[in-house]
């Protein structure tokens, strides 16, 4: 990979960043030996820049460094970057305590490039209350911080407000071509730019979702170049910007690693944007929710709700739809994401607000989540189910996993399921999670007083069945 002489910070860098925040664990917690011989390959490839963090990877991507770098290349061909876990401070102390821990995870006596890490207005306030910008200076007097910088997810009046009071060596901003106008991501790099700052760019591949396009804008790049990924148009467009002078990308196996250094190889050509709005025209018609999967409102979460996961399905939904034979949206999203795990459970208490990066409301999309693929589900709007029961009885009819699931969804929305019904006289007068099992007779004993939704897989006859019963279905 040809390195790039940046002059500002009289250093020479590798135009292609290793993001270790996203590789593969094991159950235990630690990584398999690819891992070790991912990153060693890296550094042979001529990457030089190792981005890690305090919270990355459960507290163990700088011991991963360590193990698979430090210990093994000469210091001086590895610049690494790690950053101080700006909601995790309290008092001057915690400082000191966090920097010395992240010295002794890396194995090292300096750290060439540290950063305040994911920083907005209230967590620069608090942080210059206790003295960062004095802590940073006495840290690159001892030679143990080389330059200093910060990582932002906010608008240009904040990121005016942090540059103004100090020399910053560098920013990190997130920049992708989805979020160039979305995410503030053009007006923040323009602002550096003016102000001579130079930027590393992180999430270029938006979190993954830029690396499976739908298939109407994948044949877009595909018909221009079809060698060259998805994945690889995106680092592209952010490493060719101008001030930009590293961009990290989390590669995980051997395959995208040789994609990346291939595909910021040679990055002089110019960038045609005629190809990325036509691509973006179609991605900005997609409902996606704008998560990049980085995780870091799941330790905020008083429910372990695996956010991520849930906004991964809906945005596949998304951006591929499903077909008939896979299966609708209801089924890839209740029968994959744990039930302890699901939307439904959250409780608005707004926690994970405070550490999305991205600025999403994390509780309403929960809430958008669970009730889109409720309807997908259950074939018909929650509400308008509400409406129509009208103080009815519901009945759900078939107590296999499928009527456990519509249960369970229907309760999630407060709505009480009267009864199962079942044709399988079996288990006629037994019940299901407390809800009693009845049989076709005495539903038709009810019918007048009573709605159901058809909870199995034999739709077909059994809703024939109820229509010859004069029963009300409504899904």
């Amino acid at each position: 990979m040809k390195k790039r002489y940046i002059k500002k910070l009289d250093i020479t860098l590798s135009p292609l960043g290793f993001g270790v925040m996203r590789l593969p664990q094991n159950k235990d917690g630690s990584f398999s030996p690819e891992i070790y011989d991912l990153l060693a390959k890296s550094h042979e490839l001529g990457i030089n820049y190792y981005d890690t963090g305090y919270d990355y990877l459960g507290g163990k991507s700088e011991t991963l460094i360590r193990d698979a770098l430090v210990k093994h290349v000469p210091r001086n061909s590895l610049y690494i970057a790690d950053k101080m876990p700006t909601w995790r401070v309290s008092d001057q102390a915690d400082i000191e305590r966090i920097f010395s821990t992240q010295l002794e995870r890396l194995g090292v006596d300096y750290i060439d490039f540290y950063l305040l890490h994911a920083l907005n207005k209230n967590y620069w306030e608090k942080l210059k209350k206790l003295g960062i910008l004095e802590f940073l200076e006495k840290k690159r007097g001892e030679g143990m911080i080389h330059k200093v910088g910060f990582s932002l997810h906010d608008d240009c009046d904040v990121l005016q407000i942090i540059e103004s009071p100090y020399d910053w060596d560098f920013v990190l901003l997130q920049i992708n071509y989805y979020d160039w106008i979305i995410q503030h991501a053009q007006e923040n790099y323009a602002y550096l730019e003016k102000r001579g700052i130079p930027v590393m760019a992180m999430e270029p591949v938006g979190g993954g979702r830029l690396a499976n396009l739908p298939f109407e804008a994948e044949s877009i790049f595909r018909e221009i170049d079809p060698a060259r990924s998805p994945a690889a148009w995106a680092l592209r467009y952010v490493a060719a910007l101008p001030n930009v002078i590293v961009t990290l990308s989390g590669m995980s196996d051997i395959s995208q690693l040789k994609d990346n250094v291939n595909a910021v190889f040679d990055i002089e050509e110019p960038i045609n944007e005629e190809p990325y709005n036509e691509v973006m025209a179609i991605l900005r018609s997609k409902n996606m929710i704008s998560c990049g999967g980085c995780g870091y409102c799941l330790g905020e979460c008083p429910k372990k709700i695996d956010i991520p996961l849930c906004f991964q399905k809906y945005n596949d939904n998304e951006m591929f739809g499903v077909s008939l034979e896979q299966g609708d949206f209801g089924y890839f999203y209740f029968d994959f994401v744990p039930p302890d795990k699901q939307a439904h459970h959250c409780i608005k208490c707004g926690a994970c607000n405070k550490r999305c990066p991205q600025g999403v409301d994390i509780p309403s999309e929960l809430q958008k989540v669970h009730t889109t693929a409720a309807t997908a589900r259950l074939g018909v709007e929650v509400t308008d189910i509400s409406k129509l029961c009208d103080n009815k009885k519901v009945i759900l009819f078939g107590s296999s996993e499928l009527g456990l699931s519509y249960l369970r969804i229907l309760t999630s929305f407060g709505i009480d399921v009267y009864a199962f019904c079942d044709n399988n006289e079996i288990i006629w007068n037994t019940s299901l999670e407390g809800v009693k099992i009845i049989s076709p007779i005495e539903l038709s004993d009810i019918k007048d007083n009573a709605v159901v939704l058809i909870s199995s897989t034999h739709y077909k006859p059994i809703n024939e069945q109820l229509r010859n019963m004069n029963v009300k279905v409504i899904n």
